[in-house]
């Protein structure tokens, strides 16, 4: 499995264009299941709403995606959501675009220019990761190498910390992407220090 670029925390974006209120609610999901159940929870909190739109591209077993108008002109509110989810390369994604009519009729092209923006706009003030094949594994180490050793790496970006306890040493349970695994290790090792692999999962690198 390649690296992939997906939220790391729910994002929410409103805006106002021509008295209609539009707000964009995204979510990191990776089932059909997860988006379907989360279009239905926003859907369920702005039920007095007069379109909720939604669009969600996720990998289950190969890509899977769907969207819905909700109502509105046929290509004028899914389609362009969706299309924001594809142009920043995003998987593992759903995205509800809620609208408030304002009076103002915006028009089949002002509509997807809005959802689109809307969209995109939630997407790109959200907090993203890089989603990577991952190990985890577990060491007991000194205060003075521990140190050594987050001078030397990214936290972040070359490992995660998922677990860790101080005492006369610290003892840590860490996670890093595949390809990094081998160079963390080394480091370890030239310092005697025996690591336990315990899993592969999937490591998240911050943006």
């Amino acid at each position: 499995m390649d690296c992939y670029l997906s939220l790391i925390a729910n994002a929410k974006f409103k805006t106002n264009i021509k008295r209609s209120i539009f707000i964009g609610h995204a979510v990191h999901c990776t089932t059909e299941h997860e988006a379907k159940e989360f279009i239905k929870e926003i859907s369920r909190q702005y039920k007095d709403a007069t379109h909720n739109c939604w669009a969600y591209k996720v990998n289950e077993k190969g890509i899977k995606f769907n969207f819905s108008d909700a109502g509105e002109p046929h290509g004028s509110a899914g389609r362009p959501i969706f299309s924001a989810i594809e142009s920043m390369n995003m998987v593992d994604v759903a995205i509800v675009v809620t609208r408030y009519f304002g009076g103002v009729k915006l028009g089949v092209r002002g509509l997807i220019d809005a959802y689109r923006f809307t969209a995109q706009s939630t997407l790109e003030t959200a907090e993203k990761g890089r989603y990577c094949p991952g190990i985890k594994f577990s060491a007991e180490i000194d205060y003075g190498a521990w140190n050594d050793f987050t001078r030397r790496y990214k936290e972040g970006t070359d490992f995660n910390i998922a677990q860790i306890d101080y005492g006369a040493s610290i003892k840590v349970l860490l996670t890093s992407k595949a390809d990094k695994f081998d160079s963390l290790t080394k480091f370890f090792l030239e310092r005697r220090i025996p690591i336990e692999k315990r899993e592969n999962i999937t490591f998240i690198e911050k943006l």
